[in-house]
């Protein structure tokens, strides 16, 4: 269904890193169907739906009293604790921005512009929030390695900016590149740790780099995952060929991500 306006997300809680990554999700949304915006949790204005972060006593507390002038609102927990007793959707960390925006097209939402009531001054019965000590605080469950980089070459800055955003919970630096020329700069002048590298490119394809890549001695053991809107027999032949360690079909399946990501970083990172 297509909105003739921005569908209103409520936030309590939240890591900067993760409010990075709706606030991109936001961005990217502009030209979709659904277009989100954010928005604080003052009292001033209404909203669709609430994302919480329900590790933290604090965003849990904020949620259940907003809750007692917005009964139906519906909700988004993040967390890795217990799912707590109310109807909602609920995304484990760490957050992932094409997990998070597939969750958020689910939602139930009004074509009608949310409204705001204000309590009456009597008001009605308040909820009581839970206390401190009944909400579990769980650390997120794959930490950002600083030791680690990739660069992600892709001509998409869509494409480009999701994965940054899918990578960060993993690596502690992301480089970006545009085209083949910027990528060789990159990589004579740093060292990464895996590459992502679309096939097809301006100027300099995928393969020339990936073999650019494989014939220096000081970058032949980084891995090269290679990326296309193709999943021809023929394509893969080729990518072996030039030398990457294996191949993903975009658009990338996330388990199928974060395996591969495991999989070439873990000796890495040791």
């Amino acid at each position: 269904m297509s909105f003739d306006r921005p569908i209103i997300i409520a936030v309590f809680g939240m890591s900067p890193r993760e409010m990075r990554i709706l606030q991109t999700i936001c961005i990217l949304s502009k030209e979709r169907p659904r277009a989100y915006e954010l928005r604080t949790t003052d009292g001033s204005q209404g909203a669709d739906f609430a994302i919480v972060d329900g590790d933290d006593p604090q965003a849990m507390a904020a949620w259940y009293h907003f809750r007692s002038s917005h009964p139906m609102l519906h909700l988004v927990m993040v967390g890795n604790g217990p799912k707590l007793d109310w109807p909602g959707f609920q995304i484990r960390r760490p957050l992932l921005a094409t997990r998070v925006l597939g969750l958020f097209d689910q939602m139930e939402v009004s074509t009608e512009r949310p409204a705001f009531t204000p309590p009456e001054a009597d008001g009605p019965a308040q909820v009581t929030p839970p206390a401190a000590s009944q909400v579990a605080v769980h650390p997120a469950a794959q930490p950002n390695d600083a030791r680690l980089a990739a660069l992600v070459v892709d001509d998409s800055f869509p494409i480009r900016r999701q994965m940054q955003i899918e990578l960060e919970p993993f690596v502690g630096h992301v480089d970006l590149a545009e085209d083949g020329e910027q990528a060789i700069e990159l990589i004579a002048a740093n060292a990464y740790d895996i590459v992502f590298l679309d096939v097809v490119l301006p100027g300099m394809d995928g393969y020339k780099i990936c073999r650019t890549i494989k014939r220096d001695k000081r970058t032949k053991q980084t891995p090269v995952i290679m990326l296309t809107g193709k999943s021809s027999p023929f394509d893969r032949v080729k990518g072996k060929l030039a030398g990457c360690d294996t191949y993903l079909t975009k658009p990338v399946d996330l388990p199928t991500f974060e395996k591969i990501l495991r999989r070439y970083l873990t000796q890495r990172g040791q």
